[in-house]
């Protein structure tokens, strides 16, 4: 066995080793950190073959063949017994080699370390330490790297090694698969779609996932799918000619930090019974948020018949239906109300109508895609103010709180302002009845020089206003623009506070919020 790996060895010497990145001025004398000298395959009998010496050591913080995530810290700690150099292989599991410490001279007796967050993948990470009485060349160091187990051929009897490994694992992520119905009897050479449901362990949704699915009896319509957007893909049944118990099994392999899931459902396949289909239709597709509509489901035997006084169950993900289940009337028709919920962005949810079957009937099911669009903002106002020119303040929002004093003069008409000094603060409470998409504020602003007001809306700073120096006219408002995030739900705070060097003042005049 050895003498398989000494081969390997070799062949990687002469054309395997892949130099992976310019170190630098082309020399790893200069290594000042962890550089990625070349590619190499530590073979794990080579590596159990480095000696052991009572002059080095090498060790890991959680002890030799301890786990460690992916991004987990790694603390190295290396002693000598005796004053020389030491340098630091590391060997990562993708192939790649790193030198962690190059030629650092070293004392008898004292432990230093190194740490470095471990990178991944996933495997079998192992350090070597070599000990030297003198520094090591940039070529006898790659062929110690690529033969650790031969450094008496290199070296010769003055220098020492030691070893040590840690395992790396990635962090998953757990992952539910579902599979509807799980439980369900059809008729012999019969057909039912199945349809599976895939998401992480918190409920988000995964997308474009592989799925393999299986069954112990009968066939699917094919063996691999993919889920939607939604985490959804659905496979068709076929049922054997023969009664029995049949399982269908869908599995997810897992993926990059995707922990594998399964699930099965179980088919009882009894004496031959009357395929059934169910359609949907709705009012519409398309619904504003909050709007309701009816759902009719149809239901029919294979000859086209209707099958009344069969119950029909409804299933949606988001908003309400008037009931979980209605029956049909002699018309073969059931329907249900659905409200739409109150969404903030427009999304596709699936309505799904099913048949559970009977003893005479074959199960059956259908859905239908509705799109909900996101509420459009009804606002009860459109514009707020705060207005000193009469000489008391008015407004038309919640709440007014203020520091300063009214005066008057300051302006080309014969009007009042409220005056800040730096620091005093303006609070404007305000309720639009909505969300806005966006607004705009606008301050009638006069004051010392090089004076401003910042200006806040529910702690978001939309920016400063400069003081006009001189007196306010028309036309001499400024205007700070604010978008939807800017806005809340009910009242909405507007903080007005005064800047400037030393006592300086501002006076403000009037505010106004537009939407």
């Amino acid at each position: 066995m050895l003498e398989k790996v000494k081969e390997e060895t070799a062949m990687q010497r002469r054309g395997l080793v892949v130099l992976a990145v310019v170190l630098f001025v082309g020399s790893i004398m200069g290594l000042a950190r962890a550089e990625v000298l070349l590619r190499f395959t530590l073979h794990p009998q080579v590596y159990i073959s480095i000696p052991r010496s009572a002059d080095v050591s090498v060790s890991v913080d959680r002890g030799e063949g301890a786990t460690y995530d992916i991004g987990d810290p790694v603390t190295i700690r290396f002693r000598a017994t005796r004053d020389g150099y030491v340098n630091l292989i590391d060997y990562l599991p993708s192939g790649d080699v790193q030198v962690l410490v190059r030629n650092r001279f070293v004392r008898a007796g004292i432990s230093e370390t190194y740490t470095k967050n471990v990178t991944g993948p996933g495997g079998t990470e192992r350090l070597v330490v070599l000990l030297t009485r003198n520094p090591v060349s940039d070529g006898d160091l790659e062929r110690f790297i690529q033969a650790p187990h031969q450094a008496g051929r290199i070296f010769h009897a003055q220098y020492a090694t030691d070893r040590t490994h840690f395992q790396v694992v990635a962090r998953m992520e757990g992952t539910i698969l579902t599979l509807e119905p799980q439980t369900v009897q059809i008729g012999p050479s019969s057909a039912l779609v199945f349809t599976a449901s895939l998401s992480t362990a918190s409920g988000q949704p995964l997308g474009g996932q592989e799925l393999v699915w299986s069954t112990s009896s009968g066939s699917l319509a094919t063996t691999r799918t993919v889920t939607d957007s939604r985490g959804m893909s659905r496979n068709t049944f076929y049922a054997p000619s023969f009664s029995g118990t049949v399982t269908v099994e869908v599995r997810f392999p897992g993926g990059v930090r995707l922990a594998p899931s399964s699930a099965v459902a179980t088919v009882e396949v009894g004496q031959r019974i009357v395929e059934t289909y169910l359609s949907l239709e709705p009012a519409k597709t398309v619904l504003a948020s909050g709007e309701r509509i009816r759902i009719v489901a149809y239901l029919r035997d294979r000859e086209g018949r209707a099958l009344a006084g069969r119950t029909i169950e409804w299933e949606v993900p988001q908003g309400t239906l008037s009931a979980p289940s209605s029956v049909t009337d002699t018309s073969g028709r059931a329907w249900v109300f659905y409200t739409a919920p109150r969404v903030a962005t427009t999304g596709d949810f699936d309505l799904v109508a099913r048949f559970p079957g009977s003893a005479q009937y074959a199960p059956s099911e259908a859905f239908v895609t509705l799109t909900v669009e996101r509420v459009r903002p009804v606002l009860s106002e459109a514009l707020f103010f705060v207005d000193f020119s009469s000489g008391s303040p008015k407004h038309n929002g919640s709440r007014l709180s203020y520091q300063g004093k009214v005066v008057a003069g300051f302006s080309v008409n014969d009007v009042s302002l409220l005056e800040m000094r730096r620091g005093e603060v303006l609070e404007f409470r305000f309720s639009p009845g909505g969300v806005p998409e966006e607004g705009a504020v606008y301050l009638w602003v006069q004051g010392d020089p090089n004076t401003r007001v910042r200006v806040t809306l529910n702690g978001k700073d939309l920016g400063t206003v400069p003081a006009v120096d001189g007196l306010l006219a028309p036309g001499t408002e400024q205007r700070l623009l604010a978008v939807a995030g800017d806005f809340v739900e009910g009242t909405n705070t507007l903080k007005v506070t005064a800047e400037g060097p030393g006592r300086s003042v501002i006076r403000l005049q009037r505010i106004v919020i537009a939407f």
